[in-house]
């Protein structure tokens, strides 16, 4: 629903809303909208665990300020979480722009974009198929990379995690 919102009718600037890079934009705000709110869930359920744990609790006990504890005992314990689902959310951010790009919502041509350059391959997709073959394939691959990377980042810094011999 935001991405339709005319923004000729918001009040914003006439040269902001005839910019070229408003669609870049507008794309940016939205996605930082709705893509924040999955880390956040995780960053505050990991650290909420944190709090009951006794060395928190011993921390406090011994005179430790709130801001001590949570730069010394609770973020050392929650960053690699948030490192984890910040790098697999990426992969979603992608598929989002993309998509929203293939609807004509997303960024509007000149800026390139993979899922504009999708939208353009839909009429000669039996004359030249190779032009929507290869944003396909670099969406899936950067999509699967970005993936792999949090998958590897989880098993490196997972505490909990065995080294096999």
């Amino acid at each position: 629903m935001l991405a339709a919102i005319d923004l000729s009718k918001t009040g914003l600037p006439d040269s902001l809303v005839a910019s070229e890079n408003v669609s870049l934009y507008r794309i940016v705000i939205l996605i930082s909208l709705v893509g924040w709110t999955t880390v956040a869930r995780l960053v505050r359920g990991a650290t909420l665990s944190m709090k009951t744990r006794e060395f928190v609790r011993a921390a406090r006990g011994l005179g430790a300020g709130a801001p001590r504890i949570m730069m010394v005992h609770i973020l050392p314990n929650v960053i690699s979480p948030v490192i984890v689902a910040t790098t697999l959310s990426i992969g979603n951010i992608i598929l989002l722009e993309s998509v929203l790009s293939f609807l004509g919502l997303g960024i509007q041509p000149p800026i390139p974009s993979w899922g504009n350059m999708l939208t353009n391959a839909q009429e000669l997709i039996w004359d030249a198929p190779m032009l929507a073959m290869w944003p396909g394939l670099m969406i899936f691959i950067t999509v699967i990379a970005f993936n792999f990377l949090g998958d590897g980042l989880q098993d490196a810094l997972d505490p909990r995690a065995v080294e096999k011999a």
